[in-house]
């Protein structure tokens, strides 16, 4: 069986003391893609995980890769013969080994030879091969990471699972050590999911996202077709701010430029500060956020709406800004049962 092969859950559900925390749940994981699994706390994205790897029995459903059932109600193939590998937010490195040992680790079938060659290619491929003879205390946390992505990928796994990899980082360091060792991931051709409760991270990371919330898949699609065309309320919250907005308090000119409905919602990149604006709307607040200034204007006496904006200028309230509409960021609330 090739490792180059799809993972798919069908319907799987688990249930602790009676109650379902995974229900009805289906899920492709594709080889060579990353798909991210978005959702808060408690939603049910790490016992779906432990599902996929076979950390936990299924109570309903069934979890096959390349189309061999490995978790079913009569058939359950334990987590240490599938071959997948796992990343945690704690990167159980061994203290006593160093960066280059620790990757070698679990290449029990290769001779020593052939473990640091193959360690010495992770490492060098994670951008760590000059911190190969370092133990896990010289590391940073990035660096800690990424040997055990390293370590992972090295052991040639059938798919790869991260559950909250990058948390525990530093903001000023999380961007570059997610887009190294992500990079790494895909390269490797396998099925990836990545567990997150970042919006941001899921959308910029993977190649499909799947809301999740109260043990059920809300949606899953492109990150493009979520942040604009979501099915609920619950996912178009999900994915980022917006603001919810009558039909009626929409300037004249920017109601043509919408399909006809009661309510609209908002993401903020669909008001734009523009000299050559059809409307001109007057700033409540507004406040930088390092390299975007977010400004809230006022559409009516109880309405206002949001608007991000690029420049070395923060408007002050009061202020009259000439703005325009970008219609490809406003969609119709959905009236759905989770919205």
């Amino acid at each position: 069986m090739s490792n180059l092969q799809p993972i798919h859950a069908r319907g799987v559900t688990r249930r602790y003391d009676g109650r379902a925390v995974v229900q009805d749940a289906s899920l492709t994981l594709e080889p060579g893609k990353i798909t991210a699994l978005l959702g808060q706390s408690g939603a049910g994205k790490s016992t779906l995980l432990r599902l996929f790897a076979g950390l936990e029995p299924v109570d309903a459903g069934d979890i096959s890769h390349g189309g061999i059932p490995v978790s079913t109600l009569s058939k359950h193939v334990p987590a240490e013969e599938r071959q997948i590998g796992l990343i945690f937010q704690d990167f159980a490195l061994f203290p006593h080994l160093n960066a280059i040992d620790n990757v070698g680790f679990g290449l029990t079938r290769q001779n020593r030879k052939e473990r640091r060659e193959s360690a010495r290619h992770w490492l060098d491929r994670l951008g760590l091969s000059h911190r190969a003879k370092a133990y896990p205390h010289e590391l940073s946390g990035g660096e800690q990471q990424r040997v055990s992505i390293a370590r992972a990928l090295a052991a040639q796994p059938i798919a790869i699972l991260m559950d909250e990899p990058f948390s525990g980082l530093d903001v000023t360091l999380k961007s570059e050590v997610r887009r190294t060792a992500l990079a790494a991931v895909t390269e490797a051709g396998i099925p990836a999911l990545l567990v997150t409760h970042d919006a941001s991270e899921a959308m910029r990371a993977a190649d499909r996202v799947a809301v999740m919330s109260d043990g059920v898949i809300l949606q899953e699609d492109t990150p493009e077709a979520l942040y604009l065309k979501p099915v609920s309320m619950s996912v178009a919250r999900a994915l980022g701010p917006l603001r919810s907005v009558r039909r009626g308090a929409l300037p004249e000119n920017w109601q043509s430029k919408v399909p006809p409905s009661e309510t609209y919602c908002l993401r903020p990149e669909a008001v734009r500060l523009d000299p050559a604006g059809d409307a001109m709307l007057e700033v409540v607040a507004a406040q930088r956020t390092s390299s975007l200034i977010e400004i809230e204007l006022k559409l009516t006496d109880t309405e206002t709406i949001h608007a991000l904006a690029l420049g070395p200028f923060t408007p002050k309230a009061g202020d009259k800004l000439a703005v325009s509409l970008a219609p490809e960021f406003v969609f119709t609330a959905p009236q759905t049962a989770t919205a």
